[in-house]
């Protein structure tokens, strides 16, 4: 057998170094990977939609930054984004959208710009705030609320879950009841948002001004207190259950009010009511730093002189019927040729054969003694005669 020589153990030795230094460039090669793919999957972001902040979009110079949206955009507005961007000119970012799509794509022109871009879907207008940073995203996806995954069912279902008309109601004391619990159990408000705008508007005569807005976000409801100043020549008339409020294009109608549905001629009152949730049963989410427009139904219509009236409804004026002590039984009707008719006559002379029958007096004869019909008085009279004679 031949002995090993030095070449050979020369072999071994490279071989061995090289598995070595596989398994360290393997080693230091893995974590690597783990980490880029890390990397790679924080650069596609979910953001849900919010009118009240805008989103802020990470953009580079070198690739570009795709935005989806949950439905066809409807329009698009800022300064400084341009389809065809010309070398060292004062746009800001490149922009690339096709009309009808729910998806477009931007792309900084250069480090350290910033700008803002507007963006209309479903009748609402979100702000996008564009910024060019060294570690830009790649897809940005937008989620509407309602779209968002909730991990406890039960959280699920009391999100959703309707409020009571009593809650609604207690709120609804606390609004109308402000300047005082402000100030003897202020407490009542701390977790409550309040806003006094004061905002003012008008409707054919009638001043309306927002005084106050207070948002419970446990209801997901807003309260609203509106003054109403009658400065026209009539009284007007409103529908007291037609209150609501605008903001943007979306109309939001109340829930409960507390309102007298008419101002009288140069009079103010004050009216108060509640909306909560959407007209599909979704939050609102509504802040009280909105501009809020009221609406309300104004009642114009009046009744037409010439439409005449049933008789059968309309009651005689200052009358009221009422039941009366020892009044008399209206009379039986009477018959075309003036006597009773003859159902009604057979009805009474058989209950007054039924109450003689009762009393146990006999039937009269007809010859029977008239004078045994006589009243009390006239009989003793009668009797002193014939004592005389």
């Amino acid at each position: 057998m031949p002995l090993a020589g030095p070449s050979n153990f020369q072999c071994n030795s490279d071989q061995k170094s090289n598995m070595r230094l596989a398994a360290i460039i393997l080693l230091i090669v893995t974590p690597v990977l783990l980490f880029a793919n890390e990397d790679l999957a924080s650069k596609v972001v979910r953001i849900p939609l919010n009118q009240n902040e805008p989103a802020v979009i990470k953009l580079g110079t070198h690739g570009i930054t795709t935005l989806e949206f949950p439905g066809k955009i409807e329009a698009l507005d800022g300064y400084g984004f341009s389809a065809s961007p010309a070398p060292d000119g004062p746009d800001l970012f490149q922009i690339s959208y096709t009309k009808g799509t729910n998806f477009l794509s931007l792309k900084a022109t250069r480090e350290g710009v910033e700008g803002n871009l507007t963006v209309v879907f479903d009748g609402k207008v979100y702000s996008l705030l564009c910024r060019e940073v060294p570690d830009p995203s790649f897809v940005v996806i937008f989620e509407n609320g309602f779209g968002k995954k909730v991990s406890d069912p039960h959280a699920l279902l009391a999100k959703n879950k309707q409020v009571s008309p009593a809650r609604l109601l207690g709120f609804l004391d606390k609004v109308k009841a402000f300047p005082t619990l402000k100030v003897s159990a202020p407490e009542i408000f701390q977790t409550m948002d309040v806003m006094e705008p004061n905002s003012k508007s008008s409707l054919d005569g009638l001043e309306v001004t927002l005084r106050r807005a207070i948002r419970d976000d446990s209801l997901d409801a807003v309260g609203f207190e509106v003054e109403l100043v009658n400065t026209a020549r009539k009284d007007f008339l409103y529908d007291p259950e037609s209150f609501g409020v605008r903001v943007g294009n979306e109309v939001y109608p109340q829930a409960i009010s507390d309102a007298g549905g008419v101002v009288p001629v140069g009079k103010t009152q004050t009216a108060f009511f509640v909306v909560t949730g959407t007209a599909d049963g979704d939050r609102n989410d509504l802040a009280v730093t909105n501009k809020f427009d009221i609406v309300m139904r104004q009642i114009t219509g009046e009744r037409n002189p010439n439409q005449k009236v049933s008789p059968e409804w309309q009651e005689p004026p200052g009358t009221i019927p009422t039941p009366q002590t020892g009044c008399q039984e209206p009379a039986l009707p009477a018959a075309e040729n003036g006597s009773t008719p003859s159902r009604l006559r057979t009805v009474a002379d058989e209950k007054l054969r039924k109450s003689h029958r009762r009393r146990g007096n006999p039937s009269s004869s007809p010859k029977e003694d008239r004078s045994s019909k006589l009243p009390d008085r006239d009989r003793k009279d009668k009797q002193v005669a014939l004592d005389h004679e």
